[in-house]
């Protein structure tokens, strides 16, 4: 384990609980910050929710981030891809519209939105990261969304505070914004996630952007960002169907403490980011699209953390098991089978806990009370613990899946 990983995995050591969140600090909070938030009506001509947002520093900044896997993936995700790490001096999102598999002209209006952002900002194109979340296969209604990125950027340009809440414009489906932010030794950190349906990340349809007033070179930001993500992003699941649009952003604006690896300062800029990418990516997972219950496995065992990961990410991956969390039936025979199919070692020794209620003992079944089982599987959030040998560790989020998904995306467009 890398000097990083040992940092971020004594971060992560308390386990999060619904019951102590971290405040909903919104990123302008963060020195160096600016943010502005416009009505470009992508959905739909006449829609009044916002639907795009400029996060500017008022100077080039280092940025981090990590994008997709798909083969499929959007304009804006290969855009910002090839701008990273670097010093650039803002990203600009919009909801609504993936521009993904939009061809050339999908290209051009991306470049469209930098440029738009950058006059305004007094930078070039380049310097601007872009984002999409939406429908798929839809070009951009530019006629509408042009003039809004112009008003956003305006007003991060001229710190104008933002009317309405950059957490709810950047939502699709969300049925709740997702925003953390804390204050480590002299670092502040703070961020912001929409996230709910198509989400399997390597990196689902879900954006993350998250600030930092550290002052880090963007080399060691990016090296932060990817360890981080793999703790925590690329550990939910809500659906098994990963996005084209999947972006994590991480901005360092530079006006607070210099930090860097071994140095003073370190340690609590791994530690903020670990702990508000941590609530960004349970929030998702809990706000699944007809989701009713947090679904959080620990892998206590395994040869290294990577399978200790891999293995409770294929639990809460599972459809049968997910199936029989939302009808509270504590069938665990479902997570042994989703164990196996991962090619889990060790499970003539596994043992199972439930909602805190033991079912498997040294690889066999154990008598218990169904109702109890039943009833923590009512609870908001049901925490299935599962032991093997080894000394890996790892954690996976995910939610039940319930006749409500179906219905959501059987009518999506419409």
């Amino acid at each position: 384990m890398t000097g990083l990983d040992s940092l971020i995995t004594d971060a992560l050591a308390a386990p999060a609980t619904l019951d102590t969140p971290l405040p909903a600090t919104p990123l302008h909070a963060v020195p160096g910050v600016s943010v502005g938030v416009a009505n470009g009506s992508v959905k739909k001509p006449g829609r009044t929710q916002p639907d795009v947002v400029v996060v500017a520093t008022d100077a080039p900044a280092s940025f981090a981030a990590v994008t997709t896997t798909s083969t499929a993936a959007a304009a804006a995700c290969l855009w910002t891809r090839a701008r990273v790490p670097a010093l650039r001096r803002a990203v600009v999102v919009n909801s609504g519209n993936a521009n993904a598999a939009t061809g050339r002209q999908g290209v051009q209006d991306n470049l469209a939105m930098a440029a738009a952002v950058a006059e305004q900002l007094g930078c070039v194109p380049d310097d601007v990261l872009v984002c999409s979340t939406g429908v798929i296969g839809v070009p951009l209604p530019m006629e509408r969304l042009a003039p809004a990125v112009t008003v956003a950027a305006h007003d991060a340009a001229h710190r104008v505070p933002p009317a309405s809440s950059p957490a709810r414009a950047i939502c699709t489906t969300d049925t709740r914004t997702k925003g953390a932010g804390v204050t480590v030794g002299g670092v502040t950190v703070a961020g912001m996630a929409k996230g709910s349906g198509m989400i399997h990340p390597n990196m689902a349809t879900m954006l993350g952007f998250i600030a930092t007033d550290a002052k880090v070179a963007p080399d060691h930001l990016q090296a932060l960002l990817e360890a981080v993500a793999d703790r925590t992003f690329h550990q939910i699941s809500v659906d098994g169907d990963m996005s084209t649009n999947d972006t994590v952003v991480l901005l360092a604006s530079g006006v607070g403490p210099w930090v860097e690896p071994g140095g003073p300062g370190w340690s609590d800029l791994v530690t903020g980011v670990s702990l508000v990418a941590r609530q960004l990516a349970r929030e998702i997972a809990r706000d699944g699209e007809g989701a009713r219950t947090l679904l959080t496995v620990t892998v206590e065992g395994g040869p290294d953390d990577a399978a200790a990961r891999a293995w409770s990410r294929a639990v809460v991956s599972s459809s049968l098991f997910k199936a029989a969390v939302h009808g509270k039936d504590p069938n665990w025979g479902r997570i042994v089978g989703a164990l196996g199919a991962a090619g889990a070692i060790g499970l003539d020794a596994l043992d199972v806990d439930l909602g805190g209620v033991a079912v498997m003992r040294e690889g066999a079944p154990v008598p218990f009370d169904e109702p109890t089982a039943s009833a923590a599987m009512a609870e908001p959030e049901l925490c299935v613990t599962l032991r093997l040998p080894g000394d890996g560790h790892g954690v996976a989020w995910g939610c039940d899946l319930s006749a409500e998904y179906v219905s959501i995306n059987a009518d999506y467009r419409s």
